[in-house]
C-alpha cells in the first residue's frame, strides 16, 4: 500500500489543533452557566448535550457526502464552522453579548459543523490496512487526548486570570489554524473510482437514516462493536458536566477552574501515553477483542471510585485507572468496526457510529445533571460504573464465546 506517512501527520496535526480549541472549552462551559449564569443542574446537562445532539443529527450526513465528495471538503467545512461557532462563544463568555441564547446558537453550530472525526476517521481508513487499522485509529485517539492535555490546563489557567472570554477566542483562532492546515497541507485520500460509485449509489440526503442505522446495527460483523461502543461513551458521559460541578463545590473539592482544567489535562495525558504506546503492546499480546475486555474493566473501576475519597492524590490515582482503560477501550472498539467494513461503506458506517456515540453524549450529561440534582453527587459515577459493568459482562461473553 503507498505510503501516507505526511497524511497521518497532517490528519494528527489537524484534529489536535481543533480539538486543542475544544478541550478549552470543557471546564469553563459548566463553571460558567454555574457562577455566572446561574444555570441550575439539568439545564447545564442540557446545553452541554446540545452539541451532541447536532452532531447525531449531522454527522450521519457529512459522513456520506465524505464519501461522495471526499475528505478534504467536509474536514474544511467543519473547522470554518468551528471558526464562527468559537468566535460567537466567545462573546458570551466575554460578556461582550450576555445572551443565554446565543449561547445556545453557538452551541448548536459547533454540534453541526463538528464532521471532522467521522471524515478523519474514514482518512485512516482509506489510507491503512485491516491489520494496521487499529493503530491508525489510535492515532486519531491520540489527538483527541493531547487536545484534552493541553486545552482544559490553557483553558483553565487562561480563564483564571485573564476572564471567561480570552480562552474561548483563543479556540476560534485554533480552529482557523486547523482550517488553514488542512486546506494547505492535506491531500485527498479517497479515490476517484470510489467516489464515483458512491455518487451512483446516492439516493438523497437524509438527517438521520433509520433503515442504514438498523442495517448496520443487525450486520453481525459490525453492529456488535457500534453497540458496545454506544454503551462506553454513554458511561463515560455521564461525568462530561457532572465532574467539573462535582471538583468545584464544597461537596466536592472546592477546587478553582485551573485547578480542574489540570486534573482533566492529567486525564488526557494518560488516555494519550496509552494510545501513543501501548495500543500495539496490547493487540500483539491479548488481540483487539481481549483488550477491548480488559479496557471496559479498568474503565469500570475508574468510574464507580471517583466519588469514594476525599483526597486529591487518591482522586487522581482514580483517574489514571479511569484514563488508562478509555485509552485502551475506545480505539480498540474503533478499530474493530472498521476492521469488520467494507472499504467502500467506511465513511457511512463510521459516520453511523459516530453519530450513536453523539447520541450517547447527548444522553449521558442529562441523565447524569438529573442524577446529580435530584439525588446526589455521587450518582452520576456510580450510575456510569454500573452501565460499564455491565458491558464489561456482555463483551467477555460474546467476544471470549466467538
Amino acid at each position: 500500500m503507498k505510503s501516507y506517512k505526511s497524511t497521518h501527520i497532517v490528519i494528527f496535526l489537524t484534529i489536535f489543533i481543533d480539538l486543542l480549541g475544544f478541550g478549552i472549552i470543557i471546564p469553563l462551559l459548566p463553571f460558567f452557566m454555574d457562577d455566572v449564569m446561574h444555570l441550575n443542574e439539568s439545564t447545564i446537562g442540557i446545553i452541554v448535550a446540545l452539541f451532541s445532539l447536532m452532531q447525531f443529527i449531522f454527522t450521519p450526513v457529512w459522513g456520506s457526502l465524505s464519501d461522495i465528495y471526499g475528505r478534504k471538503p467536509i474536514l474544511i467545512m467543519s473547522l470554518a464552522g468551528n471558526v464562527i461557532s468559537y468566535f460567537l462563544m466567545a462573546l458570551v463568555f466575554s460578556g461582550f453579548i450576555l445572551s443565554f441564547w446565543l449561547l445556545i446558537i453557538s452551541r448548536i453550530l459547533a454540534g453541526i459543523f463538528s464532521a471532522n472525526l467521522s471524515a478523519a476517521q474514514s482518512v485512516i481508513s482509506d489510507i491503512t490496512t485491516k491489520e494496521n487499522r487499529s493503530r491508525g485509529m489510535g492515532y486519531i485517539g491520540a489527538a483527541f487526548s493531547l487536545g484534552f492535555v493541553f486545552g482544559p490546563a490553557l483553558g483553565g489557567v487562561l480563564s483564571e486570570h485573564f476572564g471567561f472570554g480570552i480562552p474561548i477566542f483563543l479556540a476560534s483562532f485554533f480552529s482557523l489554524s486547523a482550517l488553514i492546515l488542512c486546506i494547505t497541507a492535506l491531500e485527498e485520500t479517497l479515490p476517484v473510482e470510489l467516489r464515483e460509485q458512491s455518487k451512483k449509489d446516492f439516493k438523497g440526503v437524509t438527517i438521520i437514516n433509520l433503515k442504514s442505522v438498523h442495517e448496520v446495527l443487525t450486520n453481525r460483523k459490525e453492529g456488535f462493536f457500534i453497540i458496545l461502543f454506544f454503551f462506553i461513551t454513554f458511561s463515560f458521559a455521564n461525568i462530561h458536566a457532572t465532574f467539573v460541578l462535582f471538583t468545584k463545590r464544597p461537596a466536592g473539592f472546592h477546587l478553582t477552574q485551573e485547578q480542574s482544567g489540570l486534573i482533566l489535562s492529567f486525564l488526557g495525558i494518560i488516555g494519550a501515553l496509552v494510545q501513543f504506546f501501548l495500543i500495539k503492546f496490547f493487540k500483539e499480546k491479548l488481540g483487539e477483542e481481549k483488550s477491548l475486555i480488559l479496557g471496559n474493566f479498568i474503565t469500570t473501576l475508574g468510574l464507580i471510585f471517583i466519588p469514594v475519597f476525599n483526597s486529591i492524590f487518591l482522586l487522581l490515582i482514580v483517574i489514571f485507572i479511569l484514563a488508562f482503560g478509555n485509552g485502551l477501550n475506545i480505539p480498540m472498539a474503533l478499530g474493530l468496526i472498521s476492521k469488520n467494513t467494507e472499504k467502500d461503506r467506511q465513511g457511512s458506517v463510521l459516520g453511523i457510529n459516530q453519530a450513536l456515540g453523539s447520541l450517547a453524549r447527548v444522553l449521558g450529561p442529562i441523565w447524569g445533571t438529573f442524577l446529580y440534582e435530584k439525588f446526589g453527587y455521587q450518582y452520576p459515577f456510580i450510575s456510569g460504573g454500573v452501565f460499564m459493568f455491565l458491558v464489561t459482562l456482555f463483551s467477555f461473553k460474546i467476544l471470549l464465546k466467538k
